[in-house]
């Protein structure tokens, strides 16, 4: 294909990405969404809802299960090492106030000032029970705070929230919690695209705050940065996470993440002719930390790069990547993940997810 001196012009302008209205707003300090302060006291055990484990005949409550990361479903490796295969994107927080009959008490609380953009009051429709989800305006974009397994909601869409406005109170509402285990799940997002309940699967009951379209960082790491008050920069955070994989994908006019967080992407904006194609960095979590320009044309997305890890990409991976890192390649549900971002009305096809999906909820919400 030849390319004249207007169609250059005009491919460059379709890349150009648009300047941010958050550009004016300031960093942010987090803080902590319940009483519960032993975060900052460095009381780990005191802080984080342990989970019942029964694991090679061994009955076990550990809390670090609570926190974020691959953290749950533990293997053992030819080696002996112990590994964890699934995911929890976020974290559980103990209540540390009951009533006589064990009933938590605790008030939840926006972890920063915002706008609340989700409520779902329902606890049946999701694997989180009760959630409310508040956007919070940075210099970086917009990002998304979500509470899980209230009891009760005391807030409403669309309404302006500031620290120590009440969101609801902590419960058990939701998929494998009791009373005992009662907590306050607490995710910290990126939005994947802003078009998701447009192609959605069919049984999505919270259009774009489903919690398959909102991928989660560690919030712990941003509260602990944030005590006493101190501003985090999002991009500075994300730009220090660890590459896992790498995706090379067709590029189709502008990504709509790359539109909301323009700090991602690595090569010049405007540039002529554009590339043809971009390479997605992402952690083992599937946090996506970078997007750089490429120029192999491809027609489907591919694994170009993978760090090796001593037991199956899959095992490590959410099972996005599979194989050893000489042979990664996506998994079907990797791939899905992927054009969930790259998704474009008119331009690219939606992912043909299977109406099995979750009508919402990240399975790691418990």
């Amino acid at each position: 294909m030849s390319w004249g001196l207007p169609a250059l012009v005009a491919a460059a302008a379709a890349f150009l990405l648009p300047a941010s209205v958050a550009e004016q707003v300031q960093d942010v300090s987090f803080s902590l969404p319940t009483e519960n302060e032993a975060l900052y006291r460095g009381d780990n055990e005191g802080y984080y809802m342990y989970v019942d484990r029964l694991f090679e005949g061994q009955k076990t409550q550990p809390w670090e299960a609570g926190t974020y990361g691959m953290v749950r479903n533990p293997f053992r490796i030819h080696t002996g090492k112990l590994l964890y295969s699934r995911l929890h994107e976020g974290i559980d927080v103990k209540p540390v106030r009951r009533d006589a009959a064990g009933v938590p008490l605790d008030p939840v609380r926006p972890i920063a000032p915002g706008v609340v953009a989700y409520v779902s009051e329902k606890p049946g429709l999701s694997n989180y029970g009760r959630y409310v989800v508040v956007a919070h305006e940075l210099p970086e974009g917009t990002v998304y705070s979500l509470y899980a397994h209230l009891a009760s909601v005391s807030c409403e869409a669309g309404q302006r929230v500031e620290r120590g406005d009440e969101l609801g109170i902590l419960g058990y509402s939701g998929v494998g919690l009791d009373k005992v285990r009662a907590h306050c799940h607490l995710e910290l997002c990126l939005m994947v695209n802003s078009a998701y309940e447009k192609f959605s699967p069919p049984n999505n009951k919270h259009g774009n705050f489903n919690g398959m379209n909102l991928v989660g960082v560690d919030a712990a790491d941003l509260l602990l940065a944030s005590k006493g008050g101190k501003p985090v920069s999002l991009s500075r955070y994300i730009s220090r996470l660890p590459e896992q994989y790498r995706v090379r994908v067709p590029r189709v006019g502008t990504m709509d993440l790359l539109r909301r967080h323009r700090f991602l992407y690595k090569g010049k904006p405007g540039q002529y002719p554009p590339p043809v194609s971009l390479d997605i960095a992402f952690t083992a979590e599937g946090v996506p930390i970078a997007v750089y320009p490429a120029h192999e044309a491809v027609d489907t997305p591919r694994i170009v790069s993978c760090r090796p890890m001593p037991t199956l990409q899959q095992n490590v991976t959410v099972n996005r990547v599979k194989n050893s890192s000489k042979d990664a390649a996506l998994t079907a549900s990797g791939l899905r993940y992927i054009n969930q971002y790259l998704w474009l009305e008119g331009k690219y096809p939606p992912p043909a997810e299977p109406a099995s999906a979750a009508a919402s909820a990240s399975p790691s919400a418990s």
